[in-house]
């Protein structure tokens, strides 16, 4: 019995380094990414990132990107969820 119990010590610290060390090997992994990305930024993105749609040219709407099509089948599936529901 005290075998089988030493073994299970021995196997539950392995696993549990295995995992720290994993776990630590990711985060490092992240954060260079991550200071990568930050230090090389690719200038095509930024400048797609601040370009907005607009689908009418009338002020008085808000901008954006949705198809209204897409927005009235959205509605109409939520819709039908909720009247299947009950």
């Amino acid at each position: 019995m005290t075998e089988q119990l030493l073994e299970a010590g021995v196997l539950l610290a392995v696993g549990m380094c295995v995992v720290f060390a994993f776990l630590t090997m990711l985060i490092g992994g992240i954060h260079s990414i991550a200071w990568f990305a930050s230090k090389f930024p690719d200038e095509s993105l930024a400048t797609n990132a601040h370009k907005t749609t607009y689908k009418n040219n009338n002020t008085n709407q808000t901008p954006t990107t949705v198809d209204p099509i897409i927005a009235a089948a959205i509605t109409g599936a939520i819709h039908a969820h909720r009247s299947h529901k009950n």
